[in-house]
C-alpha cells in the first residue's frame, strides 16, 4: 500500500482456548490497490469477548490512520460487538455505564475504549462465522493461532505477501508430523489446556479412544496428561 491508499473494507475476530482462557485477536484491512494490512495479538487469561472488542479496538485504531472510503464496513461474526457498539452503549452511557438493573457492565474498559475510537460513518455489519466468507476466515485463523501459539506470518505494511510457517514445500507426510511436534512444542511450553476435539484434531484421531475416555497416554515424544476430564495437557518425555 502508498500513503494514498484508501481503506475501502475490513474485518476482525477473536477466539479463545477455553473461556476464559488463551486467547487471540485478528484484523484485517483491505485497500483500494488491493493490498492488505494484517494484525493480531493475544492474552494469556481472557474471554471470547474480550477478545472480539479487542480485535475491533485495535483494527479503528488502525482505520483512524487512513482515509476510508464512503459508507465503510467493518465486517465481524461478533453480535456482541455490533449491537453494544450500535445500541447498548447508548443507554450504558445514559446510565452512567450501568445496565438496567443497575450492576456494573461488563468489560467496562473496552467498552469505553471502543466508544472513544468512533468513526463517523463507519458501519458494522454481520457475518455468520466459518462460512465461507473469505475475511471472516482469514482473521478467524489468525485469532485462532495467536490464540493457540501457533506462529503465524500475517500481512503487515512492510511485507506484502504472506505464508504460514507452516507451508512449506517438502514430503506432505514429514511436513505434516513436523508441524504437528511443532505445535505440540508450543502447547507443552506455553502449557496451554487442549479440548478432547482440540487433542484428536492435532493427533489426526490417533489414539482416538483413549482420548475419549480421558486416559493417560503417550506418543511418540510427547506424554497427554487428562486434567478434570474436560481438558488435556502436553508434557514432553524425558529420555
Amino acid at each position: 500500500m502508498n500513503n494514498d491508499s484508501i481503506a475501502i473494507e475490513a474485518a476482525t475476530d477473536g477466539a479463545c482456548s477455553g473461556n476464559p482462557g488463551p486467547g487471540g485477536w485478528g484484523g484485517l484491512i483491505i485497500f483500494d490497490d488491493n493490498s492488505e494490512l494484517e494484525i493480531g495479538g493475544s492474552e494469556q487469561n481472557t474471554t471470547n469477548n474480550r477478545m472480539e472488542l479487542t480485535a475491533a479496538i485495535k483494527t479503528l485504531e488502525k482505520l483512524k490512520t487512513y482515509k476510508l472510503k464512503e459508507n465503510f464496513k467493518l465486517k465481524t461474526d461478533s453480535k456482541y460487538v455490533i449491537e453494544g457498539y450500535t445500541k447498548w452503549i447508548i443507554n450504558w452511557k445514559r446510565n452512567g455505564w450501568k445496565t438496567s438493573t443497575g450492576k456494573s457492565v461488563q468489560n467496562l474498559d473496552l467498552w469505553q475504549k471502543i466508544d472513544q475510537l468512533r468513526i463517523d460513518g463507519l458501519i458494522m455489519e454481520f457475518v455468520k462465522g466459518h462460512s465461507g466468507d473469505k475475511q471472516n476466515d482469514r482473521v478467524d485463523k489468525i485469532a485462532t493461532n495467536y490464540s493457540k501459539g501457533i506462529s503465524i506470518v500475517i500481512k503487515s505494511q512492510e511485507e506484502e505477501s504472506s505464508v504460514d510457517l507452516f507451508e512449506t514445500n517438502g514430503p506432505a507426510d514429514i511436513q505434516k508430523l513436523l508441524s504437528r511436534n511443532e505445535l505440540m512444542q508450543k502447547f507443552a511450553e506455553k502449557k496451554y489446556l487442549l479440548s478432547s476435539l482440540e487433542l484428536s484434531d492435532l493427533l489426526c484421531k490417533e489414539n482416538e479412544l483413549k482420548i475419549k475416555k480421558y486416559l493417560l497416554f503417550e506418543w511418540r515424544n510427547w506424554r497427554f496428561i487428562p486434567k478434570d476430564k474436560k481438558y488435556w495437557i502436553i508434557e514432553k518425555k524425558e529420555f
